[in-house]
Order: structure tokens, then C-alpha cells, then sequence
């Protein structure tokens, strides 16, 4: 956690740099302080981008893997549709008219009407 530095302390940081630095010296100081606090901050944003840059890598990856899946359930897809047209045909053959058959019967008794 980054300590919260409020005006009171700032005040006592400036009073403490221009007593220990000299007022001549301490433009050439904020001006270096400024510099790293520049590099500090795009060494930050490098660090997030790459975060960023990984966070988008894994969602391609997910992606791919969602394809991959879809692709499979296009095989899935024929076989399904295989299945279909031979129990399609099984029931059109079952129910056909046209050619005579016997009809199944599950009693082995004759019937009393």
C-alpha cells in the first residue's frame, strides 16, 4: 500500500530539500525526480500493457477452443443426421402400406371378440 503523502509532509519534504540541496541546485533536482518519475510510470504502463497483451492472448486462445468445439459438434451434426435418416427410413418401411406384412402380435392367446 503506497503511503498517502498529504500537504503538511510535502511542506517538510520542500523545506528539507531547499536547507539540504540549496535553492540553486533544486530545479536541476525536481527536474531529475520528474525524469524517474516519468520512467517509473512507463515501466508501469509497459507492465500493464503486457497484462493487457496477455489478458488478450488467453481470450484468442478461448476463442480457438470455442471453434475447435463448434467444429466437432459439426461432426456431431452428421452423425446425428445420419441417425435421423436411418430411423426416418425405419419408420417409413414400418408404416408402408404398399407391401403386405404381418402385424406383430405380443399375446400368444387368441383373442375372444
Amino acid at each position: 500500500m503506497l503511503p498517502s503523502i498529504g500537504f503538511p509532509e510535502m511542506l517538510v519534504i520542500m523545506v528539507l530539500a531547499i536547507i539540504f540541496v540549496g535553492p540553486k541546485d533544486l530545479p536541476k533536482l525536481m527536474r531529475t525526480i520528474g525524469q524517474w518519475m516519468a520512467r517509473i510510470r512507463a515501466m508501469g504502463n509497459e507492465f500493464k500493457s503486457a497484462f493487457d497483451d496477455m489478458d488478450v492472448d488467453n481470450e484468442v486462445a478461448a476463442i480457438r477452443r470455442e471453434i475447435e468445439e463448434m467444429k466437432s459438434l459439426g461432426n456431431l451434426d452428421v452423425e446425428i443426421s445420419d441417425e435421423m435418416r436411418a430411423l426416418d427410413d425405419d419408420i417409413r418401411k414400418s408404416t408402408d402400406m404398399s407391401s403386405p406384412h404381418k402385424p406383430e402380435t405380443t399375446d400368444d392367446k387368441p383373442s375372444d371378440d
